[in-house]
């Protein structure tokens, strides 16, 4: 083993006793954020260690450094989907993607699959809508060259060939990372490009927006099933950014998502259909900007993540 491991728990609120009979089969690749933002390790091993974040991983790695952090019987909550919770062995990785990083956790993957045997690979962002794991996706083809041993260079970034729309369809499939990776790798189609994606995600597509009506839509009433649903996707984060996009409606949801994953309580009365409302998004009935966020009011974050999702 050329990697130093250690062994520091996650708070028990923050990951499920066992696996609910379920057999690991499947590794789940994460980034632990924008490396524009300078994130370090020591800041996701206190994120999972702080009560009541909701969420975990099982191992936190850099290069030549791995931290485990929930035991690999327990179910850790990294990937926003709980059936692959239950199967699954989440790695959070230095987004940074050195040569370094790839080759350590291409070790830990490779003694883990010689204790369990082959394990499918995959990306965050093929369990829920995200742009996790950045430069590690697609995983298995990012890591394969570290799993087998041999390691190879840092894949090249896709091509900036190709017109305004493809490349904008592709930093919407997250080929194009974030922050300043975005900027460095679409170089100087970057502005051109990032344009056409905020038109894409602000529903306008390639013709404006219809008047909004002289009347305002009715504020829609909240849809907890939904949300709750929306937060085990991972659209609306963990912890204190949770309960910022939430806002007085935190409690509630929270308490349906605890219920939903522990299976202990029946659904509640169903509220407004928000595929319905995401399709009358795209459809200019919602105007764009901040027009749009006020009709929607607290519904706006989970009616859009799925209009991005549609129009992706």
């Amino acid at each position: 083993m050329s990697y130093q491991q250690s062994f520091t728990p996650a708070h028990p609120s923050n990951y499920t006793k066992g696996r609910g009979g379920k057999r690991i089969t499947t590794i789940v690749i994460h980034h632990w954020d924008d490396p524009a933002r300078n994130p370090q390790l020591s800041g996701v091993i206190a994120t999972f260690q702080n009560p009541g974040r909701g969420a975990s991983a099982h191992f936190v790695v850099e290069a030549g450094r791995v931290v485990q952090m929930v035991d690999l019987a327990n179910t850790a909550w990294h990937a926003g989907n709980w059936p692959i919770n239950q199967c699954s062995i989440g790695i959070e990785c230095n987004p940074r993607c050195s040569d370094g990083d790839k080759a350590t956790i291409g070790e830990l993957i490779r003694n883990l699959q010689a204790t369990y045997g082959p394990l499918r690979i995959i990306g965050h962002k093929d369990a829920s809508s995200t742009a996790c794991p950045g430069r590690y996706y697609p995983p298995a083809s990012v890591l394969g060259p570290y799993i087998t041993g041999g390691g190879s260079p840092t894949a090249p970034a896709p091509s900036v060939g190709g017109d305004i729309e493809s490349l904008a369809q592709a930093v919407i499939r997250g080929e194009y990372g974030n922050g300043e990776d975005r900027k460095v790798r679409l170089g100087s189609q970057y502005s051109a490009v990032q344009a056409r994606v905020n038109e894409i995600l602000a529903g306008r597509a390639s013709k404006p927006a219809p008047s909004a009506p002289a009347s305002p839509a009715p504020a829609p009433a909240p849809d907890i099933e939904a949300l709750a649903d929306a937060v085990i996707r991972g659209d609306y984060g963990n912890g204190e950014d949770r309960k910022a996009r939430l806002g007085h409606l935190y409690e509630a949801v929270q308490a349906r998502v605890n219920a939903k994953l522990s299976g202990s309580a029946p659904a509640p009365a169903p509220g407004p259909n928000l595929e319905a409302l995401a399709d009358a998004v795209i459809r200019g009935e919602y105007g764009n900007g901040a027009e749009r966020r006020n009709r929607l009011g607290h519904l706006y974050d989970a009616v859009q993540a799925i209009v991005n999702r549609k129009l992706s």
